[in-house]
């Protein structure tokens, strides 16, 4: 939905006066301070005027309720911010799930170190054109405009921009939203000299880099699948946007789009002669972020992850699967070397074995050696510098 746009002479944001259904017996103002100095001191909210915005910007607003998963029964249970333990988890440097369907959380508002984070590795300035991938419940478009002004930032999402809207409007601020597919951009906006994404995408989306004005940057969490991937922060030259993956680690939710199919069935479990070995590596491979990622770039088809259980629930062996039908069981009990299984059209674990060999023989990287180059034809990851050597290509 989109907002009417306007002009304001001084963006600075100014503490919001005490509104109906506010509880009195909690001072946010005070939670909200000591969150703030406990984020600077940890150097994840460094500028001064980040430090502003972000001390004016009450999370209560945007987050009047979430739900928390019971460890015994995995149910969701709905929090209603109106008590003090729902505030001090409100003002907590903690992700909070915001909504839930079909057993699983779909939605959540990021831990806010992360967000400061990411909104100062975005390097805005005065006068910039942002746009913000992933309008979610409102708080990080709010942080924008109290940094920059409403007038220069837009949002988009799937869903949620009806009550991010009104919570926006409740702080004075009336940013351009819009409700639709993320992937597409906002192109009668742009072009933008910065794009933020709050969702975990597998490639740099075609209608981001164009939209993109030259010298301008993209930040996003780039997922090849469920745990592989992390960050990257991309400036544009001309017909290129480049730049490196983050030092840190981000997990953000994927992207959704309207009236997403599920995902195709797996296939059923490959039969044949299953294939027996040894292995000296960790059995819980996705706990390797670097390698895991390699493996699934290399692997380039969605890999599920889990554990076999014996009859007490308790885990005896991880668990790969394709959707081709392969699979591979690593026995995760104390023996060492750990027993591998795998059966189907592609061995999961050898290219585990593979990519992790790849990993060592270049002295094991840390993510901020990976980068990612994007062109109109390809997206290539690369090793130390553009070019050296190639990792792989994510898929477009």
């Amino acid at each position: 939905m989109a907002g009417r746009r306007r002009g304001r002479a001084d963006h600075r944001p100014t503490r919001r006066p005490a509104r109906e259904g506010d509880d009195m017996s909690v001072d946010w103002e005070l939670l909200l301070s000591r969150l703030a100095d406990e984020l600077t001191t940890k150097g994840k909210l460094s500028s001064p005027r980040w430090q502003t915005a972000f001390r004016a910007t009450p999370r209560h607003v945007f987050v009047p309720e979430y739900f928390q998963q019971d460890s015994k029964t995995g149910d969701w249970n709905k929090i209603v911010v109106d008590h003090p333990e729902a505030f001090d988890m409100v003002y907590s440097n903690v992700a909070l799930v915001t909504d839930v369907d079909d057993g699983r959380g779909v939605s959540s508002s990021s831990m806010p170190g992360l967000m400061t984070r990411m909104l100062e590795l975005l390097d805005v300035h005065d006068g910039l054109n942002v746009l913000e991938i992933g309008t979610g419940t409102g708080y990080n478009t709010a942080l924008l405009c109290a940094r920059l002004g409403d007038q220069y930032v837009s949002s988009i999402d799937v869903d949620y921009v009806d009550a991010a809207q009104r919570r926006l409007a409740s702080l004075g601020y009336l940013p351009h939203l819009w409700t639709g597919d993320g992937i597409d951009g906002i192109p009668d906006r742009g072009p933008f000299d910065r794009i933020i994404s709050t969702v975990a995408v597998s490639h740099i989306p075609p209608a981001w880099f164009h939209q993109l004005a030259d010298g301008g940057a993209i930040l996003t969490d780039i997922k090849v699948n469920p745990a592989a991937g992390n960050l990257v922060l991309l400036r544009k030259r001309g017909d290129i946007s480049e730049g490196r993956f983050d030092a840190g680690r981000a997990c953000f939710m994927d992207m959704r789009h309207p009236d997403q199919p599920d995902p195709p069935p797996a296939a059923d479990r490959a039969g044949g002669t299953p294939v027996r070995s040894m292995t000296n590596l960790s059995a819980v491979a996705w706990e390797q972020p670097v390698p895991w990622f390699l493996t699934c770039l290399a692997l380039g088809t969605p890999i599920d992850v889990g554990y076999l259980l014996d009859d007490d629930y308790r885990p005896v062996a991880a668990r790969l699967s394709a959707r081709d039908g392969s699979w591979a069981e690593i026995d995760t009990t104390d023996a060492h070397p750990h027993a591998v299984t795998q059966a189907g059209p592609t061995r999961l674990w050898d290219a585990v074995e593979r990519t992790t060999q790849i990993w060592n023989a270049h002295d094991r990287p840390a993510w901020d050696r990976l980068g990612l180059t994007v062109t109109a034809d390809e997206q290539r990851v690369w090793l130390d510098s553009p070019d050296g050597p190639a990792l792989g290509h994510l898929g477009t």
